[in-house]
């Protein structure tokens, strides 16, 4: 009787801590959104215009960067795993190829992680 409780509390825990994992990513979303003034709903969409494919892309990347990992990045974003690790090599070689860029990406990343930061305290 104990063993079912405890596994159920376990499963709980689980459901809970991703949740809060899906939160977090989506608050990493809502932040790269804003900052290239890009519709939330069109970056959650399948849509293919480049005005939602480089903030998807973008989100994802700075996700993994703060430690998420793929599979909890792509359940956030309705997407297969393998296309989180397309994002960021997309947006690592974009970053090699433009140093301005690449600025602006760190930038975006650091301000972001001080404002989940933040939050959390």
């Amino acid at each position: 009787m104990s063993r079912q409780a405890s596994t159920s509390a376990l499963h709980r825990f689980d459901a809970k801590l991703e949740h809060a994992k899906e939160a977090e990513i989506m608050s990493i979303l809502d932040h790269v959104c804003d900052y290239y003034d890009a519709d939330l709903d069109g970056v959650l969409s399948r849509s293919r215009l480049p005005r939602f494919i480089w903030p998807r892309h973008v989100s994802m990347a700075i996700a993994m960067a703060h430690g998420f990992t793929t599979t909890s990045i792509a359940d956030a974003f309705g997407r297969e795993r393998t296309v989180v690790s397309y994002a960021k090599k997309s947006v690592l070689d974009q970053c090699d190829a433009y140093p301005k860029l690449d600025k602006e990406i760190r930038t975006l990343a650091k301000k972001i992680r001080e404002n989940i930061t933040k939050y959390e305290l």
